[in-house]
């Protein structure tokens, strides 16, 4: 079994146990070092192959004459996700300047990037909310200043109201970047926003709730 075989068959034991991402670290690292060895190249496409990983498989063989066309369309999606231009998918996908991408991937790629990725509009709506919860901010403490000068009992409601509206525009903006992260599979990123979001909108909710029903 040469270097390779044993680095791949390694590499598939490993997944098994630590997930495929850190199994791949080794064959990530060795072709890095040496992006021109199809061999390495290929026990990467397989391992993200057998994980299901379709858009990973398509990154480290989007330049091979016999790519996956499904898989090449995976990871075209997901770089347009993310915004990524031809030089950071050359980095990526761990080309040297000898290894060209498929002319009709950079096109797309280019063509894909001028359109607003689902969630970039997803992102928008998260800014949005955020510029929601600015102006919350700036009113709450104007009308509480007001209040307090012209009619103090008033001041406590207009506090707890406020607080409880900046949550639930919290929870807004989160959740939209939830669904954005989710969309540019940054799993990790949109559980704890989307955790985040749940808690803030049931802190608002109730709140609203309890003070209008005179709990505050």
């Amino acid at each position: 079994m040469g270097t390779t075989d044993a680095a791949m068959a390694d590499a598939f034991e490993r997944a098994a146990i630590v997930g495929t991402g850190r199994a791949a670290r080794p064959l990530r690292s060795a072709l890095e070092r040496n992006p021109n060895d199809a061999d390495l190249r290929t026990a990467l496409v397989a391992l993200y192959r057998a994980s299901g990983a379709r858009e990973q498989a398509g990154r480290y063989s989007v330049a091979a004459p016999d790519a996956d066309p499904d898989e090449v369309s995976a990871y075209l999606r997901w770089a347009i996700a993310q915004g990524t231009d031809e030089a950071r998918v050359r980095r990526l996908s761990l080309l040297d300047d000898s290894q060209r991408l498929p002319e009709d991937f950079v096109a797309d790629l280019a063509a894909g990037r001028v359109r607003r990725t689902p969630a970039e509009a997803w992102d928008e709506r998260g800014g949005s909310a955020m510029a929601v919860f600015a102006a919350l901010i700036v009113i709450t403490l104007v009308v509480t200043f007001a209040v307090v000068i012209f009619w103090t009992p008033a001041a406590p409601f207009i506090a707890h109201l406020g607080s409880r509206l900046f949550a639930l525009a919290w929870a807004v903006a989160f959740a939209c970047f939830s669904v954005a992260d989710a969309l540019r599979h940054r799993r990790k990123d949109a559980a704890w926003k989307g955790v985040v979001s749940v808690v803030l909108f049931v802190f608002g909710a109730a709140g609203l709730v309890s003070l209008f029903t005179g709990g505050i």
